[in-house]
């Protein structure tokens, strides 16, 4: 049983210099084809699912003293390794109600309800004139891997993350994230307003600036990472 350790530890290192010995990859492709293969996928994934944000019985203590509305949902995990532990269905945060209820850990839905109120309210009557009444999002839970890294589970498979596409304002105007990103009205400005303040509320934040697959929406997520594009 001794032996076992090593053995692991002689195949991982056989595996990463049959890697290097792979000729015309670049450094970004060696890192990719490293942490999306196993073992090196299988830890990064458990190491995944903790975060320096706490997500227990005391955070839901928390988030009812909030003013927020949301029902309970019950842990749940999936052979891929998908594991929802301490989450709800979020319907309101403040004054801005969330498209069908989207199911977030306790972690995240207590960081997006402080940052409706200390961030997002603010700016849209700074700079747009109105409150946010609605938020629109195209999705939050979703048991897969990153785009980039396909053998690493994303964020979203812990219900740590939300997709942000677009908000509506009490005065029945529409902030859309594909259409308004780009220029330089006042939708344009708000959302780079709140996109630059979100990396002091989440862990990343990733805007249509960050990368092609986030051309329509902005992702936010309480991960162990942290990253603000």
């Amino acid at each position: 049983m001794r032996r076992l350790p090593w053995i692991s530890i002689g195949m991982l290192a056989i595996m990463l210099g049959g890697l290097f010995l792979i000729p015309d990859l670049s450094p970004k492709q060696l890192l990719v084809r490293l942490v999306s293969a196993k073992p090196v996928s299988t830890i990064i994934n458990k190491l995944q699912q903790f975060s320096p944000l706490p997500n227990n019985a005391e955070c839901l203590v928390k988030l009812k003293q909030q003013d927020v509305a949301f029902r309970l949902q019950a842990p749940f995990s999936e052979p891929k390794g998908c594991n929802v532990e301490h989450a709800v269905r979020l319907s309101r945060i403040g004054d801005t109600s969330l498209d069908n209820a989207p199911l977030l850990t306790c972690r995240m839905a207590l960081q997006l309800s402080k940052f409706e109120r200390s961030t997002l309210q603010p700016n849209a009557q700074r700079i747009l004139g109105a409150r946010v009444k609605r938020l629109k999002h195209i999705g939050t839970y979703n048991c897969r891997s990153m785009r980039q890294y396909q053998g690493l589970l994303s964020q979203h498979a812990f219900a740590n993350a939300i997709d942000i596409s677009g908000f509506v304002l009490d005065d029945g105007r529409v902030v859309d994230v594909e259409k308004d990103w780009s220029g330089a009205g006042s939708k344009s400005r708000f959302l780079k307003a709140i996109s630059s303040s979100a990396c002091r509320s989440f862990r990343v934040s990733v805007t249509p600036d960050g990368d092609a697959n986030h051309f329509n929406h902005i992702h936010w997520d309480v991960g162990p990472y942290w990253s603000c594009q």
